[in-house]
């Protein structure tokens, strides 16, 4: 049987809560991640990032910056 250190991605990436949600998505992405451990500032495990709700986050965002730009160029306002 295999150890689990031998299989396990290394080294260890993880992120803080603090970190920009398109960084760790792009680090995600280089290094074929589905999910991505969340520590605290002592070290401390505090969650899971999972890609599917990362890129619905971030396509969320995306879609209330069009709306904005939208609203700006038809001089509508900003919500």
């Amino acid at each position: 049987m295999a150890a689990a250190s031998d299989i396990m991605t290394k080294p260890v990436v993880y992120c803080r809560p603090t970190d920009l949600l398109s960084d760790i998505w792009s680090i995600m992405k280089e290094r074929h991640l589905k999910n991505f451990p969340i520590l605290d500032s002592d070290s401390r495990p505090v969650g899971v990032l999972n890609a599917k709700d990362a890129l619905e986050a971030l396509l969320e965002e995306l879609e209330y910056q069009q709306i904005l730009l939208r609203d700006y160029v038809m001089c509508v306002g900003y919500h």
